[in-house]
This record gives structure tokens, sequence and C-alpha cells, in this order.
């Protein structure tokens, strides 16, 4: 997995703003003489699925904020299926939409019904996981990548006092995100790099010896899809397996909320009468609720509304014949694209009703805080 970095971004994004405004051009897009009106400019939004709460929630944000600016939106949602988020963007790019932004289910397999978009005339944002080894996308827009992972690790490291000593050793379950998705590469990563060595030096284990080498063998600890009942259903396999006569399971690395609540489910029908340390991603609502009852440890907010303001604002940009923001890159194995990168914050009872609550993200009702 080859590394971002910030010294070739505003050559990337520069460089890209040359053929966008060619092929734009040919349609009246922008960064041409002939630009659009805001009501003649349409945009396609593929996410991957509704049954996690957050991609219902980054839908509706980006829809919101692209019509504020008086863009023609169409939102469709692939119900997790790739076959079908590919037949959607193919069909976006017949509709002669002028942007799609993709938030793939699989980013290598999505590459193809991109390039037909771009080849149409579109511009192509990634929306939070990064479509990869094709030229088609220009920009992406997401999160500190390993700094999520990294906070997993760290609240892990803290809780069970390993910075101040503690030796264990301590029983610790590694599950990582889909297989399919890039963004679980990274979340792995920033997770590793605080509790690998841990790992190495024996402090921490795995009863079910689901440790990968290093870092980049972490799809074989993969959830796929981030699915809640396989990750349950994993689960209960190692508690069952492991766990049942009496060891003490200290804490679960779950990288997602959807992994953290099948973590939940699965200790609950084991009869403990405590819960593990179990972090999480996203803040759902559920999760929220967790947390406030003691059963999920920590979560990793990723405030989604600044996401889509973020994304929103690219495509404006690229609208107005202007350069998007976008300091950093990734590279999908073809290019460095030029990205934008928000900061997420750890969540857990100490912080939850300052950080979610008051800041609006979820009432204190949703939170379960009355």
């Amino acid at each position: 997995m080859k590394k971002w970095t910030k010294a070739i971004a505003a050559v990337a994004a520069g460089a890209m703003l040359i053929p966008l405004a060619a092929c734009g051009s040919t349609r009246g897009g922008s960064g041409s003489s002939g630009a659009k009106d805001a009501s003649d400019v349409n945009i396609g939004i593929s996410m991957p699925e509704q049954m996690l709460e957050r991609w219902k929630i980054d839908g509706n944000n980006l829809k919101k904020q692209l019509e504020g600016y008086g863009y023609k939106v169409t939102l469709q949602y692939a119900d997790g299926k790739t076959d079908l988020q590919t037949s959607q963007i193919q069909n976006m790019a017949n509709n002669g939409m002028d942007y799609v932004v993709v938030a793939s289910i699989d980013g290598t397999a999505t590459g193809a019904a991109c390039e037909q978009a771009k080849a149409n005339g579109a511009k192509i944002i990634a929306y939070d996981r990064l479509i990869m080894n094709t030229d088609a996308v220009d920009y992406y827009a997401t999160f500190s990548l390993e700094d999520v992972g990294k906070m997993q690790g760290e609240y892990i490291e803290k809780a069970l006092g390993l910075k101040d000593g503690k030796k264990g050793p301590f029983n610790v379950e590694l599950m990582a995100g889909s297989p399919t998705d890039n963004n679980a590469a990274y979340y792995f990563k920033g997770a590793w790099s605080v509790l690998g060595k841990y790992y190495k030096s024996g402090v921490l284990q795995a009863k079910s010896g689901k440790v990968p080498s290093d870092e980049t063998q972490w799809q074989s600890i993969g959830i796929d899809n981030w699915d809640r009942q396989k990750a349950q259903n994993e689960m209960e396999n190692r508690i069952n397996s492991f766990y049942n006569d009496g060891t003490k399971l200290d804490a679960v690395l779950a990288q997602n909320d959807a992994e953290a609540l099948g973590t939940v489910n699965a200790v609950e029908g084991a009869g403990w009468n405590y819960y593990p340390i179990i972090t999480g991603q996203d803040a759902e609502k559920a999760n929220v609720q967790a947390i406030v009852k003691g059963k999920q440890s920590q979560t990793v907010y990723k405030d989604t509304r600044e996401l889509a303001k973020a994304t929103a604002k690219m495509i404006k940009d690229l609208v107005d014949g202007k350069k998007p923001e976008a300091k950093d890159t990734f590279n999908n194995g073809t290019k460095d694209v030029p990205s934008q990168l928000l900061t997420p914050v750890s969540v857990d009872k100490t912080n939850l009703e300052k950080v979610l609550v008051d800041g609006g993200y979820i009432s204190a009702k949703d939170a379960g805080l009355e």
C-alpha cells in the first residue's frame, strides 16, 4: 500500500484541472467560458447501502448541501451489492451527469464504471472511500484514516494501562474492516502502530490466535462488508472456543460500530457479567446508547456533516472554475489523488455529551441521556 504524501498535492491538484476544463468545455461544464447555471448542473451520488445508519445520514447531508447550491441531485443506494453500484454509476454516466460522487462498496470494482462516467465528461469525486487502480477519480474527500485506527488502539492502550507498564498478559481480540474497503487497511495500520509492539512483546495476546504477523496482513481478520451479523458470528465462535472456560477477554478492537454492536451481542449471548473494552467508529445512535449504558467503551466520531460540506464545496469550486481545497494526496495504485482530510474525534462516556449532543450531532434523548 503506497502512502499518501503532501509534497505533491498542489502539483497534482493543479494538473488535474487542465483535463477537467477540457472535458467540461464540450458540455458547457465548469472551467469553460460557457459555464452552466446552477440549475443545469446534474450530480449523481452513489452510496453503498442504507443498512448502516451513517450512509443514510451521509447521503441525505450531501444531497442537501448540493441542492443548497441549486444543483440537481440524484441520490442512489446500492444495497451493499457491488454489481448494483456499478450499474447505478453507469446509468449516471449515460444520463449525462456532470459530477458523480461515489462511496464505493469495493474500491476496485467501481473503477470501470467511473471510467465510463469520466469518458462521458463527468468529474469523479471519491467520497470517504478511495476508488482504486484508475486515473478516472479526480478528487477524494475523507477523514484522516490512520488517525481513526490510532485512536482505537490508543484507547485500548490507555484503558489497560499499557503505557504505565502493566504487563498482563491481556487477552485482546482483533477485527479489521471489509477486505474490499481500501480504508480498512489504513484503519488497521493506525491501530497496529499502537498495539503491534505489545503483541510482539507478549503483553497482549489473543487466545484465538487471530493476530496478523504485521499490518499488511489485516485482511486475514477482516469482516466482510463490515457486517454486524458476521462480526457477531465471528466473536461468538471465538468466545465459545476460547473464553467460555472463565478466561477473561479484556478488550476487542472492533473497527466500526457494526462490528462493535456485533461484539456486544456476542458477549451478552455468552451471559457474562462484564463487558470487555470495545472500540468502534461512526457514532451511530445504537452505539452511542451502548456507550452510555457501559456496553461499548469508545467510538471514533467522524462528523459526516462536515464531510458533506467539504465534498459539496469541492464540486462548487469546480463548477465555478476554481481549484478545490485538496492539500494532501492518496495513491490509488495508478495516481496520487488530490485529497481533503478531515479530523476525527475519539468519544467515550467522558466527552460524549459535549462532543455529540452539544455539537448537535445527536439529541440527548437519542443518545440515551434522558
